[in-house]
């Protein structure tokens, strides 16, 4: 029981010290491990909170994986004993000379006995197998080739050769004329073309896409985690008992520093809709400062 609650506990150290690894989403700084931005002051304070945690993070995987050693260590030593019990009253039940018993499965007449059962099975179901083809083959033509005994028929190897080559050709001309098709709906340069596939343009193109979309998902990946461990942190932080823990307090001064230092984002302009008349004509004009035009005046 104590071993679990020791368990238990270092999971939670654990999972909150892998947490406070990142700063919240919404306070970081794009490019901080990138130079120059890396060596400003809001970068470099975001940096430091986040390489404090991964070495706290670190030190408590280490002990969290000892931890889950020596509980597995323990538990397949229960289970074992567990397995040998169960085993010993499974044979108690049994007659001294039974084969069924553990400790005799490698006497010789045990082992006889097995083989010969396994032979009977083996017979029994080739048997079974013979009689089932014999049936099959007996609704069939003598001259058909779906029959067991014309298998090996060259006549047969050479049909069989035969429509397995149109089924092929046949194949590649659908693929070809879909292909086709599809190559005629698209510009000669472009790159969906199948022509232009191997053209060092449209390579480039692709393989730059393809790292864009990467970097796209690994960010979004990282936004999401990051807004999870700071929320697990913040909760765990709050709690008094580990209000003065020392990570705790390392982890909020950085992260203040990095708030503080953020580049503060500009303000947006307010956009206002105003209606302008002229006789019978009605018209909008949205902007910042809308202005009716020459002739209209405001409704």
């Amino acid at each position: 029981m104590k071993i679990t609650k020791l368990n238990s506990w270092v999971l939670l150290v654990s999972i909150f010290l892998i947490g406070i690894q990142a700063v919240n989403a919404s306070n970081a700084i794009a490019g901080c491990r990138d130079y120059p931005e890396s060596v400003t002051e809001a970068c470099v304070a975001q940096n430091l909170a986040e390489e404090q945690a991964r070495q706290i993070a670190y030190a408590a995987e280490q002990a969290a994986r000892q931890a889950a050693a020596d509980q597995a260590a323990i538990d397949n030593a229960n289970r074992a004993a567990a397995e040998r019990a169960a085993q010993a009253a499974a044979d108690a039940a049994l007659p001294a000379d039974d084969c069924n018993r553990s400790t005799n499965r490698f006497l010789q007449s045990c082992i006889d006995a097995a083989v010969e059962k396994a032979r009977l099975a083996n017979e029994a179901k080739n048997a079974a197998d013979v009689a089932s083809t014999q049936a099959a083959d007996a609704a069939l033509p003598a001259d058909d080739c779906k029959r067991s005994t014309n298998r090996f028929v060259q006549r047969c190897i050479d049909a069989a050769v035969e429509s397995a080559r149109l089924e092929n050709e046949a194949i590649d001309s659908a693929e070809k004329v879909a292909v086709a098709e599809a190559d005629s709906l698209l510009a000669p340069d472009d790159c969906k073309r199948s022509t232009n596939k191997f053209v060092q343009r449209c390579i480039d193109a692709a393989v730059a896409k393809a790292k864009a979309e990467n970097d796209a998902i690994q960010a979004a990946e990282a936004a999401a985690q990051n807004a999870k461990n700071i929320e697990f942190a913040e909760e765990f932080c709050s709690k008094r008992i580990n209000r003065n823990a020392q990570s705790c307090k390392d982890l909020a001064a950085s992260k203040k520093a990095a708030e503080v230092l953020a580049p503060k984002p500009k303000a947006v302009a307010k956009i206002s809709t105003i209606t302008c008349i002229k006789g019978k004509i009605s018209k909008k004009v949205t902007g910042s400062k809308p202005v009716c035009p020459a002739g209209f005046k405001k409704k």
